[in-house]
């Protein structure tokens, strides 16, 4: 167990207000000068609050039954009380609320035999000196809770985005490295220039990849660029590395002002796409690429000319469904017509 600074200052500052203000507080009400045990339970309930952050319930309770024992003693009503309200607000925050509560009504309780005056008068000594404390407590524990639990959700939606960015960057280029290991094997003895192209293929895609990835654990370092590097400039150069893997491909891409986001939303969505294709489809398959603005729409459209059948929507569908949906848009998946990929995302204002 290991005491905080904090709760440290705290139980300090508590045992000099102690000693300190009590003195003050026995004149006021003719009391007799405090004795060396008067002394010792305001030092044992300010000491109380040394292990509030770790022990809440060690902390009412040491400091609950020093204040008993110095109101039943006779000693002054005084600063030691402060030392009861720090209880109740570190058992509030640091514990549940039950025992919260439950710490409020015995401490409450404790103090009502010495209470000088009226009923009325210790229910609203009460609800200031133990419920305020105590609910004070219990809003600043929901505070950091909630705090928390933004932190937590960002490191998930974190952990999300660079899954599915490795997912598309190294999908992509082991598919098409996949494709381009085929057709050197099948021509290397028949059309070695052939070959020798396919081979060139491979070193290419799989450095864009190894950068892809390089750039996804920069940002994991915190040393990764601010702002996208892919646009949708490079959409015609991942068609061409399509054509060189055996999947001939058109594109169609409407100059449209995006922001960086949106334009690596668009690339990886067409990506993944075109992926799925060159992976599920059979030999002489086209493929077609459109991004084009319809009124506040961008609407992403790929479709390739395969035979119609059923399709399992998995990891890569999933993720262009959240691209889409992360920016405000949709995405629909048909393969009543060969395979087809309907994005829209709403234009920035």
């Amino acid at each position: 167990m290991r005491i905080k600074w904090q709760d440290g200052a705290l139980a300090l500052a508590l045992l000099v207000f102690g000693l300190g203000g009590t003195r003050f507080a026995a004149r006021l009400q003719g009391a007799e000068t405090l004795d060396a045990l008067a002394h010792l339970l305001i030092a044992v309930a300010a000491a109380g609050l040394l292990v509030r952050s770790v022990r809440p319930l060690w902390t009412v309770g040491v400091t609950t039954a020093a204040i008993a024992v110095y109101l039943a003693s006779g000693y002054p009503f005084g600063p030691i009380l402060v030392s009861g309200v720090a209880a109740m607000y570190a058992v509030a925050v640091y514990a549940r609320i039950e025992l919260a509560a439950a710490s409020a009504l015995v401490y409450a309780l404790v103090v009502l035999p010495w209470w000088n005056d009226s009923l009325t008068s210790w229910i609203t000594w009460s609800a200031g000196w133990i419920l305020l404390p105590g609910a004070a407590g219990v809003l600043m524990r929901l505070r950091r809770k909630s705090a928390v639990d933004v932190r937590e959700r960002a490191v998930i939606s974190e952990r999300l985005r660079l899954a599915q960015e490795v997912h598309d960057v190294v999908g992509h280029g082991l598919s098409v490295i996949a494709m381009q290991a085929g057709v050197a094997l099948y021509v290397l003895d028949k059309d070695p220039a052939k070959a020798r192209t396919s081979l060139e293929a491979i070193r290419d895609t799989s450095r864009e990849a190894l950068d892809g990835l390089r750039s996804e654990l920069d940002t994991l370092r915190g040393s990764a660029p601010l702002t996208p590097s892919i646009t949708l400039a490079d959409l015609p150069a991942l068609a061409s590395r399509m054509r060189e893997a055996g999947l001939e491909v058109s594109v169609e891409v409407e100059e449209v002002d995006l922001p960086p986001g949106h334009q690596l939303a668009v690339y990886r969505i067409v990506q993944e796409s075109l992926t799925n294709v060159l992976r599920h489809s059979s030999p002489g398959v086209t493929a077609s690429v459109r991004v084009y603005a319809v009124r506040d729409e961008l609407v992403v459209h790929v479709t390739d000319t395969g035979a119609p059948g059923g399709f399992a929507e998995g990891h890569g569908i999933t993720g262009m469904r959240s691209r889409a949906e992360a920016l405000g848009g949709t995405l629909r998946v048909d393969a009543a017509h060969g395979f087809e990929v309907i994005a829209r995302i709403p234009l920035p204002s």
